[in-house]
């Protein structure tokens, strides 16, 4: 009977075990088949210009994704990790686009592990002909107290290492490392300056073991292009790879550094040497495709930003590689596998959502494509431009007329055809003085409106469009302002086109929408149209916040 009793139990528990792997086969296959569903019921509606159900449905697979399959319990620590990442925006000069990510509700960012190569450098073995075999203990006691946050009294032990052996490469290594590390204890970039003068003793020091010149090398790049240095970085960086042809690491660091500063022809050289000797490298396939695309080289720029988001290397799997391949498939008539390619950004959490691709946000901001006066709080503002845009308008056309021009050219690439040109007045919160100059009455109505002039995520600026100009569909960098159109001279057959809902503009009269979501513009008329835009602070944003966002 025991035997007979175990006997059953064994097939109930087999039965069971069945009963579950089936029931799970059979969730695993009406979920894909929910988000298929979803997916294409969102596209469907979103064409068909039902934005607002498009987003609900897709919400509701982002959900279910959500839900089904990435729980904290069961999601791999490396997702987690990319997830929550993040990474304080650099000081200094403004780096191009293709230094910065995001996730959906915060300052665009990407995780960077902290660098502890301090450590790794001073912990390697040392040979007992090399001259620090006699301090190795002493070295190993300053980088204990590096680590444990005794900075100052690791700066004074390397400093005293650095005194006695003037020639050991690794004191003057850890002196460095406690200098950059102090810099950041006392947010001090005086002190950040003398740690990059000490890595770079430490760098080109001749007759030093390459580790330890490498490690100084690619911190030191790391510390210029924090305080705005990016093409001195480039400088340092190319010297070294004469010294260390090859590396890896310094062809990367090489390639991201040029990429800061907009050498885009040094970068594009580098990456395809660093593709040659490593034909799989995640970090080249999606940084040159990146490259090419800005070249509008799309046959080739596709497949590489594609291996670049498939491969291992979370660099080249950031929101403006999603974007930037879903543009360049959109703009080669695959419409199609660009929102495929959205949708999987917006999954990822790199979008709010597969329409509204800003990289810069701010969370819980209300969001919608349209949006009218009487539902903001500076509606005053409105129409006290509005009752003066006849001498807005006088004072654009003067500027135009002017023989010395003014008026520069769109410099985004977003025309597929055209001419489309603008005058800025108020640029990341700051006036440009000699524009002004030129408008005067233009810019004292806006220096009233500190909502618009001290919107450092925005702009304010004439925009003048010639016939036959299409701009491609597009997104704004950033959720937090919403983008004001006076229309001042505008013909017949001139439309644009947000959330799949068309407007034109009306002399005197004011359109408001919200630029992070995609919108284009075409230009079927046969005159030029000329509005004023202005960037509003997003009303949901907060005093504090308004204060310390970052520029744009």
């Amino acid at each position: 009977p025991a035997a007979k009793t175990a006997s059953s139990s064994s097939k109930q528990a087999q039965l069971k075990k069945q009963r579950k792997t089936s029931s799970a086969s059979s969730s695993f296959l009406l979920f894909a088949g929910v988000v298929g569903v979803l997916l294409a019921g969102g596209v469907f509606l979103y064409r068909n210009g039902h934005l607002d159900d498009a987003i609900a449905s897709i919400r509701t697979l982002t959900s279910n994704e959500k839900s089904s399959t990435s729980s904290p319990a069961n999601e791999p620590s490396s997702l987690k990790d990319k997830k929550h990442a993040s990474k304080q925006e650099d000081q200094g000069e403004q780096k191009e686009s293709s230094t910065t990510e995001t996730k959906k509700t915060s300052e665009p960012a990407k995780k960077k592990k902290k660098r502890k190569v301090e450590s790794r450098v001073l912990r390697q073995p040392v040979s007992k002909k090399d001259p620090d075999y006699a301090i190795v203990s002493e070295l190993h006691a300053a980088d204990d107290q590096l680590k444990k946050k005794n900075t100052q009294a690791a700066l004074e032990s390397f400093r005293a290492l650095v005194s006695n052996n003037p020639d050991s490469s690794r004191a003057r290594f850890g002196e460095a490392a406690a200098l950059d590390a102090l810099s950041e204890e006392q947010q001090s970039n005086e002190v950040l300056t003398k740690a990059i003068v000490a890595y770079r003793k430490a760098c080109r020091k001749s007759g030093a073991p390459m580790n330890i010149r490498k490690a100084a090398c690619l911190r030191m790049s790391d510390r210029l292009a924090f305080v705005g240095r990016s093409r001195r970085a480039v400088e340092i960086l190319e010297e070294f790879s004469k010294v260390k042809a090859n590396d890896k690491d310094v062809l990367t660091e090489l390639a991201l550094q040029c990429l800061m500063s907009g050498n885009n022809p040094l970068a594009k050289t580098t990456l395809h040497k660093l593709l040659k000797l490593h034909p799989d490298d995640g970090f080249a396939q999606g940084h040159l495709g990146f490259v090419l695309k800005l070249e509008n080289n799309f046959e080739e720029a596709i497949p590489l930003m594609y291996a670049g988001l498939r491969g291992d290397d979370d660099r080249s799997r950031e929101g403006r590689f999603y974007y930037h391949l879903g543009d360049a498939l959109y703009r080669s008539n695959r419409s199609e596998e660009a929102y495929k390619v959205y949708a999987e950004g917006a999954g990822v959490g790199h979008y709010n959502s597969m329409w509204q691709r800003s990289m810069y946000n701010e969370p819980n901001l209300k969001a919608q494509p349209w949006w009218k006066p009487d539902e903001l709080p500076y509606l005053k503002d409105i129409r006290m431009l509005e009752k003066n845009w006849k001498t807005i308008r006088d004072e654009g056309l003067a500027v135009m007329d002017l023989k010395r021009g003014g008026f520069e050219p769109e410099a985004e690439g977003l025309r597929k055809q055209g001419k489309w040109n603008q005058f800025d007045l108020f640029h990341q919160g700051r006036i440009v003085e000699e524009n002004c100059r030129r408008v005067p009455k233009t810019c004292a109505m806006m220096k009233g409106i500190p909502d618009a002039t001290g919107c450092k995520r925005g702009q304010i600026k004439y925009s003048i469009m010639q016939p036959g100009t299409v701009v491609w569909p597009h997104c704004g960098p950033t959720n937090c302002r919403l983008r004001h159109h006076l229309g001042l001279v505008v013909p017949k057959n001139v439309f644009i086109k947000c959330g799949n809902v068309s407007q034109t503009w009306e002399e005197g009269k004011m359109i408001i929408f919200d630029d992070s979501f995609e919108h284009e513009v075409q230009h079927k008329g046969d005159s030029f149209r000329l509005i004023l835009i202005v960037d509003f602070w997003h009303p949901d944003l907060s005093a504090h916040q308004k204060r310390t966002l970052s520029p744009i």
